[in-house]
């Protein structure tokens, strides 16, 4: 009897490590991968001792299997908080504009991104060529909360501050691209900031690797003198 338990015991043990074996490697390739990023700062000089910083902290990024429907699609989650401070003895506000740049087989880390280039002024391979080289401007722009189209070797740019215009009021003056959607924001005084949390970015038709990079552009005043000051986050993977 006391064989007949132990034979009984170790077929159930057989049984349940196969349904185990069965089980894992499934719950393994559904798991989402998170990519923690780091901080970033970046400073430039505004008049006579003035200056604008721009931070980005607690950024990362979370890539689901789940999320995939094709091979030739990656998407991810993105989430972090941006800040932009001005110093100096008049600081009158600024405007902050921030995105991903997303490529499909190009690497946008050592790539030289003119985000403010207008999308599609570009020739037939998608980036523009000038008298100092590759440009890199972006062949189409979007919003976070999608997938861009890229052939391979191009770049495109997804927004984390774009917005719908202002309709005007009778009697407002307004300017002849008053229709057009805003990319970035305003804040006034010395200091503005926004968190962003599971944002959507992503590619599709990328038949190989896909990367991308976020991007911070604050333009700040400072009594009678303006200006500007970009800052890249690290480059991660989209599969």
């Amino acid at each position: 009897m006391a064989s007949t338990r132990i034979r009984k015991a170790s077929i159930g043990a057989l049984a349940a490590a196969a349904v185990i074996g069965l089980v894992a490697p499934v719950a393994t390739a559904g798991a989402d991968t998170v990519i923690p990023l780091r901080n970033a700062t970046s400073s430039n000089k505004i008049g006579s001792g003035g200056s604008i910083t721009v931070t980005v902290k607690q950024q990362k990024a979370r890539l689901s299997p789940g999320m995939v429907a094709l091979p030739t699609t990656r998407n991810a989650w993105v989430s972090g908080v941006v800040s932009a401070k001005i110093d100096g003895a008049d600081p009158s506000g600024g405007s902050i504009e921030a995105g991903y740049a997303v490529g499909c087989q190009i690497d946008v880390g050592s790539a030289s991104i003119n985000v403010g280039a207008e999308a599609g002024a570009n020739n037939d391979s998608g980036n523009i060529i000038d008298s100092t080289g590759y440009v890199g401007a972006p062949s189409v722009k979007g919003t976070t909360g999608g997938s861009l189209s890229l052939a391979a070797g191009s770049i495109g740019t997804q927004s984390l501050t774009y917005d719908r215009a202002t309709w005007p009021k009778p009697g407002d003056e307004v300017a002849s691209d008053w229709y057009a959607p805003a990319t970035d924001f305003a804040f006034d005084g010395a200091t503005g900031s926004f968190t962003y949390t599971d944002q959507t970015i992503g590619v599709d038709g990328c038949a190989g690797y896909a990367q991308a990079r976020l991007y911070v552009i604050v333009k700040g005043t400072v009594g009678n003198s303006k200006g500007r000051v970009v800052l890249w986050g690290d480059t991660f993977t989209l599969g």
